[in-house]
């Protein structure tokens, strides 16, 4: 008889954790959110390429390996001089200097 209860009560606490993780739902990194994907291109507030400026420095918020652009022939591009990185923003391509971030090149991505 105990151990009839004692299998009962086992049975009901596992139904119960489980249906506290169904409730949960998937972990916020589990996929169809933000990080999701093949590729690395994060998109940040919009700023169009008709607002980028050829000398402007790009905002600390692009600085990050996540908009920088290995696969350039991919896309299209001429291979970044010495000292320069193709950068992905919001479907634009800039060709910044990693000395001072400065902008050389602008490539609107929706021509």
């Amino acid at each position: 008889m105990n151990k009839r209860i004692v299998a009962q009560l086992v049975a009901f606490s596992f139904s119960g954790v489980s249906l506290i993780a169904i409730a949960a739902g998937p972990p916020p990194d589990a996929g169809g959110g933000p990080m999701a994907g093949p590729g690395r291109q994060q998109v940040m507030p919009s700023i169009p390429h008709r607002d980028w400026h050829n000398g402007q420095r790009v905002p600390n918020e692009y600085r990050n390996h996540n908009f920088m652009l290995d696969d350039w022939r991919g896309h299209g591009l001429k291979a970044p001089p010495r000292g320069h990185r193709w950068l992905g923003i919001n479907g634009d391509y800039v060709l910044v200097s990693t000395n001072n971030w400065a902008i050389s090149t602008i490539v609107s991505g929706t021509q």
